[in-house]
């Protein structure tokens, strides 16, 4: 028998774990919406129809994206994430495509059941790019009825940047054009990343801050990290003490995230680091 307290997480941690479903797609070529990153850094259109997508699935934390929901259409989420050091995979071009691809599917395919049905080269930021596709059969989905997870990455200089997606397959038609529409619309205002694209370009060097610099992006981007890994533990194990251990972990992810507001330090970014080893 739950403990009423673990009782009250089960619903929150379920929504942890399995995200909002997103409501019908009724748009139109000439009506969008356009969403802007909190702290300016970069925009992207939208159609009508989709509401702002937060940190956590309560609905707090920082807005990373847009969703819709219903039951009906499953889970749909666009999100636009970087910069973030590209590593090896500066160089993004026909001849790197399927190396891209092969990083992407080591990072993502961690079951059986996560496939890469596609990689084709697209366009991102102005920038060559690689439009990746993985299919998601295991539960609640199935072969039948997969999600797609898309990612289309690009680089600029040394920082790596990509457009991700969420829907069902059987939803592609709906919504897989909300992901086109986000891909080709994205723009970036950070001073760093336009100086950045004109380095890439031959325009003046570009300049960026310190080496594993706290902002609000990374910090966002190591917390979804984390909250991936809670997802795929409640996938495996939804004991009563396994659920409190993730609502625990939760609580610590949003105490982290209000200390460090728009501005985030080098501790902030730490203890999201930690936070997710201590799940492993």
């Amino acid at each position: 028998m739950l403990s009423s307290a673990v009782s009250a997480r089960l619903p929150m941690l379920v929504a942890l774990a399995l995200p909002m479903a997103l409501a019908p797609l009724h748009s139109q070529a000439a009506e969008t919406k356009t969403f802007r990153a909190q702290d300016g850094s970069y925009s992207f259109e939208y159609p009508p129809g989709f509401s702002l997508a937060h940190l956590f699935a309560d609905g707090t934390g920082e807005v990373t994206g847009v969703k819709a929901s219903t039951p009906a259409n499953g889970d749909v989420l666009i999100t636009f994430s970087g910069p973030r050091d590209a590593g090896e995979l500066q160089d993004v071009s026909e001849r790197t495509r399927q190396s891209i691809a092969d990083a992407f599917t080591k990072a993502i395919a961690v079951r059986p059941s996560i496939e890469l049905k596609s990689a084709t080269m697209t366009a991102l930021l102005g920038r060559p790019a690689v439009d990746m596709v993985f299919s998601n059969g295991r539960l609640p989905f199935s072969k039948e009825r997969p999600q797609i997870k898309r990612y289309v990455f690009t680089a600029i200089g040394n920082n790596a940047y990509n457009v991700e997606c969420i829907y069902r397959a059987d939803k592609a038609e709906q919504f897989a054009p909300a992901c086109d529409l986000a891909v080709s619309t994205v723009r970036l205002f950070d001073p760093a990343a336009r100086a950045g694209a004109a380095a890439s370009t031959g325009g003046d060097k570009a300049t960026s801050g310190p080496a594993g610099g706290c902002t609000k992006l990374e910090l966002n981007r190591r917390a979804g990290l984390v909250m991936e890994a809670t997802s795929n533990m409640l996938m495996k194990d939804q004991s009563p003490a396994t659920i409190e251990r993730l609502g625990k972990a939760h609580a610590a992810m949003r105490a982290i995230d209000e200390r460090a507001g728009d501005k985030p330090s080098e501790r902030d970014c730490k203890d999201v680091d930690a936070l997710g080893a201590s799940l492993k």
